[in-house]
């Protein structure tokens, strides 16, 4: 059981330099964690405590717009994670996550990953180096769209 565990964690970028035994370590701190479809995990507003992976199954993340109208952000399957961002910013949840089918999810609580990281300074810098790795991409994809929909909107404007 542990080796799915270890497996997903694997396919993670957020994990992805870490060692076995690192890995092993975070495996034993993960939950898992059933949501029948149509089941809501958490939503806007919400105070946030983990993040999660889904081990199977379907969610739906969507937002609300200022009117109040439900906005389909994503809809995530096995091996996506998802939850993380309250974890670097203490923020509250950003978005609501829905099972659109049976779903089983793994949850790793941040306390435990905050007190993993206090005792094994390494594995926190691997971790972190890989977060930022992540998004400086996503910053990089995001600047190159602005960009070309700028271009675009200057050619049929």
């Amino acid at each position: 059981m542990m080796n799915t565990k270890v497996e997903s964690l694997k396919k993670i970028y957020l994990f992805q330099k870490l060692n076995q035994d690192e890995l092993l370590h975070i495996a034993e701190k993960i939950r898992e964690v059933h949501l029948p479809p149509r089941n809501v995990l958490y939503d806007m507003g919400e105070e946030a405590a983990s993040m999660y992976i889904v081990k199977y199954g379907t969610l739906q993340i969507s937002t609300s717009t200022s009117h109040g109208d439900d906005v389909n952000l994503i809809t995530l399957g096995e091996g996506d994670h998802f939850g993380e961002l309250p974890f670097f910013d203490d923020e509250k949840r950003s978005a609501k996550v829905e099972a659109k089918e049976n779903s089983e999810l793994y949850e790793l609580r941040y306390a435990d990953l905050h007190d993993m990281f206090s005792k094994n300074k390494e594995m926190e810098l691997k971790f972190y180096k890989e977060v930022t790795h992540y998004y400086i991409r996503r910053m990089r994809k995001l600047t190159h769209d602005l960009a070309y929909a700028r271009e675009l909107r200057k050619r049929f404007a």
